[in-house]
């Protein structure tokens, strides 16, 4: 059998059959050195480690400690279990870490590491995983978004109503409730001027054109209120350019030129 686990124990080479693991330990090891782990803001309870091993003849368990990058202990939040436990005939195992209440808009890093007494030879024995949770937002009341790239030609944009939330966290961050689509909302970031301002790249659509998922990413600037972006489309095929893409605030003070 060809597959990740095998690969430690077996060559898949049919002139050149052999053991490829031949140590003394079952070959413990995790699969990939590095995961990343993203929860919204609610409905969070945690996530699976994947750990392998070349020999799986009988039952083991697996020493698995843990800390933070910094070498500080794992805050309560967060559980890890203690051990790895294999049942005879597996050559994978899950731990599963349980998150909860962490800060929002802080990110952890935690730091699995594997005993060395079932290791194998140039094994993974340590894991960096990186949790983040994402923020809590509360409605701010309805603005306004005007979309250049959803009107009847460049020039011509066109307008809707738009629910608008903010961060209880962290008030520089907007988000507009499905402006293109149901299901889809864009998150703005305001700079500590109070004038730039960010869109990091996300999914705003499911689809365009049959093309998929399409994001969208740009910057811009806020003035009393208004904040005017270039924001650009793109697909996992390429791009589809940069429209200029308008969010009104709520009770702001000046309309969207």
């Amino acid at each position: 059998m060809c597959v990740a686990a095998m690969g430690l124990l077996t060559s898949c080479e049919q002139d050149n059959m052999g053991p490829v693991y031949e140590g003394s330990t079952m070959g413990v090891t995790f699969s990939i050195n590095a995961q990343s782990v993203s929860f919204p803001a609610t409905g969070y309870e945690g996530f699976d480690v994947e750990v392998i091993r070349a020999v799986s003849t009988e039952d083991a368990s697996v020493a698995l400690s843990a800390s933070m990058s910094d070498g500080s202990a794992v805050p309560s939040e967060i559980q890890v279990p203690a051990n790895v436990n294999f049942k005879a005939g597996e050559f994978t195992a899950t731990v599963h870490v349980t998150v909860g209440d962490i800060t929002p808009g802080k990110t952890y890093r935690l730091v699995l590491k594997l005993g060395e007494e079932e290791a194998a030879i140039d094994a993974t024995l340590q894991k960096t995983i990186t949790i983040y949770r994402d923020y809590t937002y509360s409605s701010i009341g309805t603005g306004t978004y005007t979309s250049y790239f959803f009107g009847p030609d460049e020039n011509t944009p066109v307008e809707f109503p738009v629910e608008v939330m903010q961060a209880d966290q962290n008030p520089s961050l907007y988000k507009v409730i499905e402006p293109y689509e149901e299901g889809y909302d864009i998150v703005f970031q305001i700079g500590a001027d109070g004038k730039n301002v960010s869109v990091a790249r996300q999914a705003a659509l499911s689809d365009i054109n049959g093309y998929g998922t399409a994001y969208v990413a740009g910057s811009g600037t806020m003035t009393d209120g208004v904040i005017t972006t270039m924001l650009e489309f793109t697909v996992s095929a390429g791009s589809f350019g940069s429209s200029k893409e308008i969010l009104t605030l709520p009770n702001a003070t000046a309309n969207a030129e």
